[in-house]
């Protein structure tokens, strides 16, 4: 009976220090910093983690994280992906949506994503129908209106936006900015308090699911 008792108290010891041991080793837990998705969001993608930004040009938020997930963007390793995702949440916000999707495919969006933050929340620029979005694209980079029209108004744009509207509610993302992680994993904005620590916990989850997946050791 006294060596059964020892070895359970053993075991039990054991079994503390290693979830002890597992707690010290990572600064977050989960349910309290970060949130797992259930059921997990399919990323397709079995070489690169992916890391979603669900974003809408007039969120106010949005504008400022940009100012933290910019210079974090261009530090990531070539196996993480950056993927913006533009969401509809109030009306006007399908046109920028759509703005953005436009730019991405005609190859301009490094140069346009920032500045149509700033037109909109610094300038006070209202955009209320497409055509005044591509007279903007127009004036400020050259682009030709009709093709910037065409494009948007395209089928493939069309699908885009329904990728996204199903991305969002697959994700349950119900505000902006939000990041999630490889379709897995949403960081608590009111546990981390900034942007900063939001991106931080991101670097953290990547590099788990880098491990996880094989692409780091």
């Amino acid at each position: 009976m006294n060596k059964l008792i020892m070895l359970l108290l053993v075991t039990f010891s054991f079994t503390a220090f290693s979830q002890a041991e597992l707690k010290a080793q990572s600064p977050y837990e989960e349910g309290l910093h970060y949130t797992a998705l259930n059921p997990v969001f399919d990323t397709e993608s079995t070489e690169q983690v992916i890391i979603y930004e669900f974003f809408g040009y007039k969120c106010p938020h949005c504008a400022s994280f940009q100012t933290f997930a910019e210079p974090w963007k261009k530090k990531l390793p070539k196996h993480v992906k950056f993927v913006r995702v533009p969401v509809v949440f109030q009306p006007g916000w399908d046109i920028l949506a759509k703005a953005y999707y436009t730019a991405e495919t005609m190859g301009i969006i490094d140069k346009t994503h920032r500045a149509m933050f700033n037109a909109i929340h610094k300038e006070r620029k209202r955009f209320r129908t497409m055509d005044e979005v591509a007279d903007w694209y127009a004036k400020n980079f050259n682009v030709d209106k009709k093709a910037f029209l065409s494009t948007a108004n395209s089928f493939m744009i069309d699908s885009k936006i329904r990728q996204s509207d199903n991305m969002m509610r697959k994700m349950k993302i119900t505000s902006t900015p939000a990041i999630i992680v490889n379709g897995k994993y949403k960081p608590n904005k009111k546990v981390l308090g900034n942007n900063a620590a939001i991106l931080e916990l991101a670097t953290f989850l990547s590099d788990k699911e880098a491990k996880t997946m094989g692409l780091t050791k």
